[in-house]
Formats: structure tokens, C-alpha cells, sequence
């Protein structure tokens, strides 16, 4: 999609430099795509892909707030990057911060970055970054099988991994595009989000179904680290789990009708396997596989769980479920702005307290308390 967009945009604006048409995005907010949180230290992440491109289009940035008082966030740093960033995840024992980036002047670029950003306060390469190569469209991101292993989604049918620790990251690639046992061959394979489970990576394909990794096979060139295909899912977004449970938004059709939900799968059954040639396809229902659906609001997109709830974004709804997976029910749906996004959880002491949503169209943060399940507060 973003090679489209770079295409028609360029046809259109011909010879305008990017300062006759947008402003820089400097300290604004600009389609916050992703949010982490460090509790301990009182630091939220916040990711600008600048996607709905209100700024000049090439900028990004990422910013580091304070929240020490956890309604009402200072921001302390802006750290201009690339636009089009996706996910983020943090390294808290040697400071780091890791996010995939999809930004590309060029249309047939074949590569994108992931890009590593020290978040040591106390150093003086504090907000420094460095880029690695990696594969075309990164978005998704999770860590860590074993220990410091980061796993990487894509648009090209791969898997990459990188040991966090090493500077400069050494990427591996994994092909996923393997033969299924009905003979078939994925044609597209768009790893959008990533959710792990022991040694296993459970990948969410934007074209449908869900593909079942092998992580203690991935170093090995010579076997199919590939294990299973779940392939009616029509179409996930987010995917999470508990330590036990699969949790996949999906939004699909059902006889005739569009369903929004989160789906509960017990993926217990699907044990890793060695020395096979081909990728088992599974029915989420005949392989009773399937627990329940929790119907949310309408284009669900990411979901964040913790201490026994999940929190699901649903765009056109403009709303927040939050779930009681002990129940398996929406326990509240919490109105947020416009095009709610992306998620981050803090957590003093491992207690939730505060959750943060990115809304995309509005460009700020709501503020939900955890207790009373209510909006707070409106960054900025």
C-alpha cells in the first residue's frame, strides 16, 4: 500500500517540494501505530508512522513521554525517524527499543529497516538509532524464543529473527511459503502480527488463516520448520495470548453477514512436530481447535492482554472492548476517538492501572483507568 501511495503521490504533486504541501510533523502526533510501556522508569514509547500522511510524507518520529503521573503524560523527547514505522518492542535490560519501518522513496524497493534505538538516558547515545535491512513491509514484532531471539513479521512470506543482544543485528530469514498437505503452495503470505506460545510463533496472515511456526526448527535451513495452517479465519488482525490460549481479531463473513470478533482457540492439540515435508491444514472447528467467538465493534484491529482481561481496538466503532476471558464475554465497551489503534499497558509493580490507546484519525491518546474501566484523560 505504500508503494501505491508514494506512486500517486508523486504523479500528482510533480515538481512541489514536500514544504509547499505539508508541514513537518516536528512534536505532533501523527498515526500512532504503536505504544510501549516502561513502567518501572515511567517511560511510554510512542510510535508516529505519520500513515494518514497529514505531514510531510517521508517524516516519522517516535517520542518518549513521561508517565509519571500516569494521566496527564509530558513528553520529553521527539526522535525524528522515518514515516511509515509499525510495531515496537523493548529491550529493558540493555535499553533498547526495536521498531519495524516500511518507509521507501524507492516503489520497487525490496527491503525495508528495522530500526534499534537506544532509550539509555543516562548515555550519551541516548535517542541514537541504527538500521538493519530487513524484509519488504515489516510490521509485526515479538520476542523472545529462547531468550533475546526477536522475531519479525513480513509482507514476503518470511520470518525473520535477530539476536536483540548483537549490535549490528544479523538477520536470518525463514521461508514460509511451503507446500500445504492439500498439495497447495501459499501464494501470498503477509505476516501482519505475531503472537508466541512456548516454542511456538502463531503468525496472523493478512490474506486468511493463521500459519503455526516451529521456532526450535528455524535455524535450520535443511527442514520445514512450518507445522500448521489454520485457513478458515478470514481475515485476522491482532493475535495474543495468555501462555495458553490463542486470541485472534478477526472480521469476516459469515452467511452473508460481516462478524467482528475475537476468536478463542485452544491450540493445545497442535503440538510441534519434526521431519514433515508439508504444512498440516486445519479447521478451526472440525479440529476443535475453536472455543468461542466474543463479538467487539465493528474492524477490529489490535488487541493487548493482561492479568486475566483483554483490551480490543475496533476502528470504525471507535470503541475499546475489554473481555473477561475467565468468561469469555465483553465485560465493558469504553468509546475512545476516532479510529483507536494501538495499545500500551502500564503496569506498576505488575499490577494493570492505566492503558493508553493510539487513535489514528484524532492523533492523540486516550486515557483509560484500569479500575474503573472509564476514560480519563486526553493526550495531548
Amino acid at each position: 500500500m505504500k508503494k501505491i501511495f508514494f506512486s500517486l503521490f508523486f504523479l500528482f504533486v510533480g515538481c512541489a517540494t514536500d514544504a509547499d504541501i505539508f508541514n513537518d510533523l516536528g512534536n505532533n502526533i501523527a498515526s500512532p501505530t504503536a505504544m510501549a510501556v516502561d513502567s518501572t522508569n515511567r517511560r511510554l514509547y510512542l510510535v508516529n508512522s505519520n500513515n494518514e500522511v497529514l505531514y510531510d510524507w517521508k517524516q516519522g518520529s517516535v517520542h518518549v513521554i513521561d508517565i509519571t503521573n500516569p494521566t496527564s503524560p509530558v513528553r520529553l523527547n521527539t526522535l525524528p525517524t522515518k514515516s511509515f514505522s509499525g510495531d515496537i518492542s523493548l529491550d529493558l535490560t540493555n535499553r533498547k527499543a526495536f521498531v519495524s519501518n516500511r518507509f521507501s522513496e524507492n516503489p520497487h524497493a525490496s527491503n525495508d529497516q528495522m530500526l534499534t534505538i537506544d532509550i539509555d538516558e543516562s548515555s550519551t547515545n541516548f535517542l541514537s538509532v541504527t538500521e538493519t535491512s530487513v524484509a519488504l513491509n515489516p510490521f509485526g514484532i515479538a520476542c523472545c524464543f529462547p531468550n533475546d531471539r526477536l522475531f519479525i513479521g513480513s509482507s514476503e512470506g518470511v520470518l525473520q529473527f535477530t539476536d536483540r543482544t548483537t549490535s549490528p543485528l544479523t538477520v536470518t530469514s525463514v521461508n514460509l511459503k511451503r507446500t500445504l498437505t492439500t498439495g497447495e503452495t501459499f501464494s501470498e503470505l503477509k505476516a501482519t502480527n505475531i503472537a508466541i506460545i512456548n516454542n511456538q510463533a502463531f503468525l496472523s496472515r493478512e490474506e486468511g488463516g493463521v500459519v503455526v511456526v516451529n521456532l526450535d526448527e528455524v535455524s535450520d535451513t535443511t527442514v520445514n520448520p512450518v507445522d500448521y495452517f489454520i485457513f478458515d479465519i478470514g481475515s485476522p488482525r491482532g493475535i495474543a495470548t495468555d501462555g495458553t490460549r490463542l486470541y485472534v481479531v478477526d472480521e469476516s463473513f459469515e452467511n452473508s453477514a460481516l462478524i467482528s470478533r475475537v476468536l478463542v482457540l485452544d491450540v493445545s492439540s497442535l503440538t510441534p512436530v519434526t521431519e514433515n515435508t508439508t504444512v498440516a491444514v486445519k479447521d478451526k472447528n472440525t479440529d476443535s481447535l475453536f472455543v468461542t467467538g466474543i463479538d467487539v465493534g465493528r474492524n477490529p484491529q489490535q488487541i493487548l492482554i493482561a492479568s486475566g482481561k483483554a483490551y480490543v481496538t475496533s476502528s470504525d466503532a471507535k470503541t475499546v472492548s475489554v473481555l473477561d476471558l475467565t468468561l469469555n464475554a465483553v465485560e465493558k465497551t469504553i468509546g475512545v476517538g476516532k479510529k483507536p489503534f494501538s495499545l500500551g499497558l502500564d503496569s506498576p509493580a505488575g499490577v494493570p492501572t492505566t492503558l493508553y490507546v493510539g487513535n489514528l484519525e484524532d492523533n492523540t491518546i486516550s486515557i483509560i483507568d484500569i479500575p474503573t474501566l472509564s476514560v480519563v484523560a486526553t493526550y495531548p
